[in-house]
Formats: C-alpha cells, sequence, structure tokens
C-alpha cells in the first residue's frame, strides 16, 4: 500500500502527517510527502526559488524525521510538485491507494494544502482520501466508525472501506443515514402528508437491514444502525459523528467536472471538518 500525504510546513499538515503515519504502519503501507509550490504565490512574497526550494526540502526532511523517530520501520520517500495545488496533488496520486491531507475548519480558497483545494482533491482522485482536521488529537475519540449511508449508490464503497475499517480495529460500526426538511418546509409537509414520521422510521427499517446484512457476512462485527432527523443531512451526520474515531463517506465517481463539482453533504462536511473522514469514490 502507497499513501501520498500533504505536507505544508503548517499545524494541519503535522496532523495529516501523524494520522497516516499511524494508519500506515497498521497496514505496513509507504509513504510518499509532498509539497506543491505555486510560482505565482512565491513570486508574489518575493521568494526567490532557490531560498524557496531549500525550505521547503526543510520542511520535508522535518516531518519525514518526525514520522521516522515514531515508526522507525516506515519507508518515506519526499517529492516537491510545482503547479496548482489540486492539480498537483491528483496528478500525485495515481499510484497510490490513499491520499491524506490535513484541514482547517472553513478553511479559506488561498490556502495550500487544506481548505477548499484540499477538499477538491477528494473528488478528483480515484481512491480514498483522509482529510484531518488541524486540532485532532489521536488518542481524543471514542472507538467508533461512523459511515454515512445514503438513499443512493454512492455510499457501497464507502460501507466497504468503512466495515474493513471496523473488522480490522475490533471497533464497533455506526451506520447512519440524515433525513428531515428544513425548518421552513416541515409543517407545510406535515399538513399535506400527515407527518414526517413514516419517512424516518423507513430510513431506520432500511439502516437496520443493511445492518444485518453486514453482521451476517462479516462475523464478530458490532454494528449498529441510526436514521437522526435534522433539518439538513450534514448536520445530523455531523452531530452523530463528533466524537468518533473516524468518519467515512461516499461520493459518485468523478468526470472531468470532478475537480470544481462536489457532492452536497460531502462537501459540506469537510467544510465542517471535526473528526478525521475519509472520502471513499463510488467508482
Amino acid at each position: 500500500m502507497k499513501i501520498l500525504v500533504g505536507i505544508d510546513g503548517t499545524e494541519r499538515g503535522e496532523r495529516a502527517l501523524e494520522w497516516a503515519a499511524r494508519y500506515g504502519a497498521r497496514e505496513g503501507a509507504s509513504l510518499t510527502l509532498i509539497a506543491v509550490v505555486d510560482p505565482a504565490a512565491a513570486r508574489a512574497y518575493g521568494i526567490d526559488k532557490q531560498t524557496g526550494d531549500a525550505a521547503i526540502e526543510g520542511v520535508l526532511q522535518e516531518a519525514k524525521d518526525k514520522a521516522l523517530a515514531k515508526y522507525p520501520g516506515t519507508e518515506i520517500s519526499t517529492m516537491i510538485s510545482v503547479g496548482k495545488v489540486v492539480d498537483c496533488l491528483v496528478d500525485a496520486a495515481e499510484g497510490h491507494d490513499m491520499v491524506v491531507m490535513g484541514s482547517h475548519h472553513g478553511a479559506s480558497v488561498g490556502e495550500t494544502v487544506g481548505g477548499a483545494k484540499g477538499l477538491r482533491v477528494s473528488v478528483s482522485v480515484d481512491v480514498p482520501t483522509a482529510v484531518i482536521p488541524c486540532d485532532w488529537e489521536q488518542d481524543s475519540a471514542n472507538h467508533r466508525i461512523v459511515v454515512g449511508v445514503g438513499p443512493d449508490e454512492s455510499s457501497i464503497n464507502a460501507i466497504k472501506f468503512a466495515v474493513r475499517e471496523a473488522v480490522t480495529d475490533g471497533e464497533q460500526l455506526d451506520l447512519v443515514s440524515g433525513w428531515g426538511l428544513p425548518a421552513i418546509l416541515t409543517k407545510p409537509a406535515e399538513a399535506m402528508g400527515g407527518g414526517l414520521d413514516p419517512v424516518g422510521e423507513q430510513y431506520q427499517r432500511n439502516l437496520e437491514q443493511l445492518a444485518a446484512e453486514l453482521r451476517e457476512g462479516n462475523e464478530g462485527l458490532d454494528v449498529v444502525a441510526h436514521a437522526v432527523e435534522g433539518s439538513s443531512p450534514t448536520h445530523a451526520i455531523l452531530n452523530y459523528a463528533k466524537d468518533a474515531k473516524l468518519l467515512v463517506l461516499g461520493t459518485h465517481s468523478r468526470s472531468a467536472l470532478g475537480r470544481t463539482l462536489f457532492g452536497s453533504v460531502t462537501h459540506s462536511v469537510l467544510l465542517n471538518l471535526c473528526v478525521p473522514t475519509v472520502i471513499v469514490p463510488q467508482k
């Protein structure tokens, strides 16, 4: 297994490295630490190429040394890519099995590896992308793997990934669906249809059926199902997963538009990140 890790010299990059090194040690994976240089940004700050290259090489070497100090058997390489951040990371992801990056909460589009640019990577590659919040602490979470289950087929590979994580680590797997209407539409909907309870009950039945199937196919798997009502699926999932060890979400397969368009729930969750979140493409 090969993991590509975005390094940018900030706290979010450190969190991404910590998560990737720990995950990689469990999987026996090699790590590629990548730093992306945007020449236009360097020129805007008056940084010449020689000075910039030396600084970046120093950041990468420091990150490598830090990972090796904790996981001395890990195979780690470094690389510097020049160009636009999203394009460089997506291109470098080829030949890797996972991409890991850090993110600030609600980061601006101008930030390097994280923010809107980093989030776009997750819908532009064909491998799982782990996005790690800058304030993540590896031993602070409860032992639960949460996977968001959508109403279509975009969650199939995400569920498979989450099952594997739960089985490997011996953790509880929580299947979660967020459902509901914005508050402004709830009363009209109730007036027309006699209430929303049947909708929630159907979501719960669907999840319980899926949970039963997963238990049957994975001996010893501890799996529970929760249909969570909320004014938006994003808030329902975020609130449920706020103290989880890992949140797993799915996306539809991407096309050329993948670098500019997101699934709405996945996009919103990543912009309000609270726990390490893995985005798994449905190829």
